[in-house]
């Protein structure tokens, strides 16, 4: 129940709060963190409950019955409808892989520079030109995700959205400069470095918002 809540509420750009307009989707979103982070029980909490009622299942039921209305609502959509819809939900396949290789390169950068041996340079040279490419596949598909809206009344959204926009910008960048280094190893590596470093802080961040879609608000990572 959770998985597909979920799944439907990045579908949805309403719910999403994109494009211009009233801050109440803002305003859910935080009201549903805030009752997670208290303790209250939400849909996630639900779905670990064995809910049944005089011997039926309400969570199979449940699920059975958001797939009929799922499947009902794309019949009632155009083939074009249909195709923003399915690589927006690409989206959350893609995004996994910059996060991983773009933290992973800077992880083999300081182990590189922690044994002295530039060998490990070209290895997170390679992972950083595969992190670029997904990096503009996640932000291509996230533009279907989150509607090609150049403003979101959510502000989280919009932060989400520009900042994975520049960091396919970025990426690609570190991934020439890597590239360039290789050719002058003599080269001064420290602008490098600090892209490399606000790559790695800005992927976090990403991460983090993007989670906040998923998983119940704000306080998604609350203990």
């Amino acid at each position: 129940m959770s998985v597909s809540t979920s799944a439907a509420a990045h579908e949805d750009h309403d719910a999403l709060g994109a494009g211009p307009g009233a801050n109440s989707a803002v305003e859910t979103q935080k009201k549903d963190g805030a009752d997670a982070g208290d303790g209250h029980m939400g849909m996630g909490s639900m779905s670990t409950v064995d809910m049944n009622m005089g011997g039926r299942d309400i969570a199979g039921d449940d699920m059975d019955m958001g797939g009929m209305h799922e499947e009902t609502a794309n019949k009632n959509k155009s083939f074009g409808e249909r195709l923003v819809s399915w690589l927006g939900r690409l989206h959350t396949m893609v995004i996994h892989f910059p996060i991983a290789l773009f933290i992973g390169a800077f992880g083999v950068e300081l182990f590189g520079l922690w044994r002295r041996n530039r060998d490990y340079q070209h290895v997170a040279h390679i992972m950083l030109v595969v992190g670029a490419l997904g990096a503009i596949a996640a932000a291509f598909l996230g533009w279907f995700a989150g509607g090609f809206y150049l403003t979101d009344r959510n502000p989280i959204l919009m932060t989400h959205r520009w900042l994975g926009t520049l960091i396919a910008v970025f990426g690609v960048a570190l991934a020439w400069m890597a590239a360039r280094h290789g050719k002058v190893p003599e080269r001064s590596r420290t602008l490098y470095w600090v892209v490399l470093g606000l790559m790695t802080l800005a992927i976090s961040i990403q991460g983090f918002l993007g989670g906040t879609f998923m998983h119940g608000g704000l306080y998604h990572l609350a203990f």
